[in-house]
C-alpha cells in the first residue's frame, strides 16, 4: 500500500515537471533527453547488482508486449498531458482498474457478474463528465488520454507474465531504455531545440521519479495481491489535484471533481465486489 502510494506521488509530480517543460521541448526530444538521465542513473545499479547479462536474459514475449504499450501509452499520455489540465488526465486514467476487469473477463476468462459490469458502466459515465462531448471544453485530446488507458492495460496484463526471475530493476531499466529509444527515434522528425538549464534539472528530476514509480509499481504487481493495493492507485487523483493547482494553478472544474469521483466510487466498487467473490 506504501509502495502504491509513492509510486502515485512520485508519477505526479514527474507529470508536473514535464508539463512545465513541455512548453520549450518537442515530445521527442523531452522524453529522450528524460530517458537518458533515468538510463545514467540505472546504469551503475544494474551493473553493480545483477550485472548487464540479466538484461539479455530477461527477453521475453511478455517483457516484449510489456515496453511496446509502455511506448505507445507514455507518448499518447504525454500528448494529452501538455495540452488538458492534469486533473483531467489522471482521472481519465483511473478507469485503468475497471478496464483491468473487464481484461480479466475477456482474456482470462475470470467470472465476472452484473454488478462489476455495472460499475465499469458507472466509470465509463464518469470518464463522460470529465470530457464533456460537445461542451465548449471539449478536447479531442481526451481522447488520446483513453486510448492511452487501453495500452496501459495491456503493459499491466503483460507485467504479471514476466517470470518471477527477472528482477523488478532489469524491467525497470529495460523500460527506461526502450522508452528513451523511442524519443529519439520520434525526434528525427522533429525539430531539436537547446534546451535550458532548467529544462534540464526539471527532466533530470522527472527521471528520477518516473524510476521511483517504475520500480514501486512493478513491486506491487508483481508481490502483492492486486485487490489489496490496487485501491490506492486513486490517491493520484489527489495528488494531481493538488500538485495541478500548487505548481500549475490549475483550478479543476466541478465536472472534472463530479466525474473524478465517479470513477473513483466505481472502481472502489469494483475492489469491493472482487474481494467479496473471492471470499
Amino acid at each position: 500500500m506504501m509502495f502504491m502510494c509513492l509510486a502515485m506521488g512520485a508519477f505526479s509530480l514527474n507529470d508536473v515537471l514535464t508539463k512545465t517543460s513541455s512548453a520549450e521541448l518537442p515530445t521527442g526530444e523531452l522524453i529522450a533527453l528524460r530517458g537518458v538521465f533515468a538510463t545514467l542513473l540505472m546504469a551503475p545499479l544494474i551493473a553493480f547488482t545483477y550485472g548487464f547479462g540479466s538484461v539479455v536474459r530477461a527477453y521475453s514475449w511478455p517483457l516484449f508486449i510489456r515496453n511496446v504499450a509502455e511506448v505507445i501509452s507514455a507518448f499518447l499520455f504525454l500528448s494529452a498531458l501538455f495540452q488538458l489540465p492534469i486533473a483531467n488526465v489522471t482521472a481519465i486514467l483511473q478507469t485503468l482498474p475497471l478496464t483491468l476487469t473487464a481484461a480479466a473477463a475477456l482474456l482470462f476468462k475470470e467470472p465476472v457478474g452484473w454488478r462489476r459490469w455495472s460499475a465499469a458502466a458507472v466509470g465509463l459515465l464518469g470518464v463522460l463528465l470529465i470530457v464533456r462531448p460537445g461542451s465548449a471544453d471539449f478536447s479531442w485530446w481526451y481522447l488520446s488520454a483513453i486510448i492511452a488507458v487501453v495500452f496501459i492495460t495491456i503493459r499491466d496484463v503483460a507485467t504479471k507474465y514476466i517470470t518471477g526471475v527477472t528482477p523488478s530493476l532489469v524491467v525497470a531499466f529495460i523500460t527506461a531504455v526502450v522508452v528513451m529509444l523511442a524519443g529519439f527515434a520520434y525526434g528525427t522528425i522533429e525539430t531539436w531545440v537547446v534546451p535550458s538549464t532548467g529544462a534540464v534539472l526539471r527532466l533530470a528530476v522527472a527521471a528520477v521519479l518516473v524510476l521511483i514509480g517504475y520500480y514501486a509499481l512493478i513491486e506491487c504487481w508483481r508481490e502483492a495481491e492486486i485487490s489489496a493495493i490496487a485501491p490506492f492507485r486513486y490517491t493520484i487523483v489527489l495528488w494531481a489535484i493538488v500538485m495541478g493547482y500548487f505548481f500549475l494553478g490549475e483550478v479543476p472544474s466541478w465536472w472534472t471533481l463530479a466525474g473524478s469521483a465517479v470513477v473513483v466510487g466505481a472502481g472502489l466498487y469494483t475492489f469491493h465486489r472482487e474481494r467479496a467473490r473471492r471470499q
